[in-house]
Order: structure tokens, then sequence, then C-alpha cells
């Protein structure tokens, strides 16, 4: 957790700006990265981040306990780009992988990956997302999805096991 989230939350709860823009602030680049691991696309991922913050901000007084901020702001971040997705209800074009950071596109390994990923269904990607993009735990992962330890368990088991058989056939088939 971010130095201070908890007394910030508190002071934005009440109406102060200031606060609000410090827990953002602190945390774009994650929102960002996360949002633009769903959409593969610069802008779009600009736009969610820009409906997450503002749907957090017009919300923030619903948050019953501040010590669960990170937690309840990428829950809103997952349901933005999730609602992207399915508003778009296409596929992302290889094209716009190009945008991927450099890093990102060293091998074309990864480019499989992600678009391996992308075929996931919602759950599945977002447990993926979470848990090897953020580093999270699975309790971490339960808590943003909201469900219980074993079925993100469930989830992750199903995702590895597709992403296993999708990247053996990219790999034969090359």
């Amino acid at each position: 957790m971010y130095q201070g989230t908890e007394s910030l939350v508190k002071k934005a709860r009440l109406g102060n700006d200031e606060a609000f823009y410090e827990l953002i602030k602190q945390r774009k680049e994650l929102l960002y990265r996360t949002a633009y691991a769903y959409v593969k696309n610069r802008d779009d991922a600009l736009d969610i981040v820009s409906d997450t913050v503002y749907k957090a901000y017009r919300s923030l007084r619903k948050l019953k306990k501040p010590s669960l901020f990170n937690t309840w702001l990428t829950r809103i971040l997952i349901n933005c780009s999730l609602d992207h997705l399915h508003r778009r209800k296409r596929a992302i074009p290889v094209k716009e992988l190009a945008h991927v950071p450099v890093q990102a596109r060293e091998s074309s390994e990864k480019l499989d990956l992600y678009r391996a990923i992308d075929k996931l269904d919602d759950r599945c990607r977002t447990v993926i997302i979470l848990k090897y993009f953020h580093d999270l735990t699975i309790r971490e992962v339960a808590e943003i999805m909201q469900c219980p330890q074993g079925t993100v368990k469930t989830y992750l088991h199903k995702a590895l096991n597709s992403l296993r058989i999708e990247l053996k056939e990219d790999w034969l088939n090359d």
C-alpha cells in the first residue's frame, strides 16, 4: 500500500480534491498498465483510466473501508475495461499490438502470449493480468474479483491450461 493511503482516502471522502488527486497520481501508471493489458491500445487505455477516475471520484463516499481503496479502485478499473471490450465486441487486431512498449515486443512469443490472453474469457483474463502482470497473490486477486480464493485458483488453472494449448498450437503452426 502506498504511504498515507488511508489518511488520504479519509481526507478525499471529506471533499479534499487534492487528497484524491494524490491518490490517483500515486497509481496512474498501474492503472494505465492494467487498462492497456485489456485493450492493447493507448487511447482506449487512457479513456478507461479517465472513466475509472471519474467513477471513483463520484462514488468515493460509498467506500466503507479506506484500507481497501486499492482493491476498490482496481475493481472499478477492471469493470471499466471489460465494459469497454464488451461495447467494442471485437478482437484486438494484430496491428494494434505494434503500440505495445518495445520491451514487450522483443519476442514473437510475447506477441503470441498477448493474443492468447485476449482469447481467454473475462474472468480468466482478469486472473492472469492481476496475478502475472501485477504480481498479486491469490488472496489479493480474490479480494479484487470479489470471489473465493478457490474460485480464483480454478480460473487460474483453466486459464493456464488454455494458454498452454493455444501457445502450443501457435508454435506447431509456425
